[in-house]
């Protein structure tokens, strides 16, 4: 699967701590891995989901959330391709739905 990096998540996996830098690189390996949408539905460690009423505010596209750790998650665009678009990255789960 190919992986789009928007400068947004960049700068907040930089800012994060390193077990939250790690586990980031671990989800984006995990990633490249995956050759079609349907391991991206069906991993159960990612939980992968739709967020209902949320886009993204660059484009209008539609926001998913993945899991990175367990209070972290990133909030992703799918492309055609497939390919993946990590937009940003919520080191806070219980805060993150209520960002956007």
């Amino acid at each position: 699967m190919r992986i789009e990096i928007r400068p947004r998540f960049d700068e907040e996996v930089m800012a994060s701590e390193l077990p939250v830098r790690k586990a980031v690189a671990k989800t984006v390996k995990l990633l490249q891995s995956m050759t079609d949408i349907s391991q991206l539905w069906n991993h159960q460690g990612l939980n992968f989901e739709k967020l209902h009423g949320f886009t993204d505010p660059e484009t209008g596209d539609q926001l998913y959330s993945i899991r990175i750790t367990q209070s972290a998650r990133a909030f992703t665009c799918l492309l055609n391709g497939p390919a993946i678009v990590l937009v940003s990255l919520h080191t806070e789960h219980d805060k993150t739905y209520r960002k956007h």
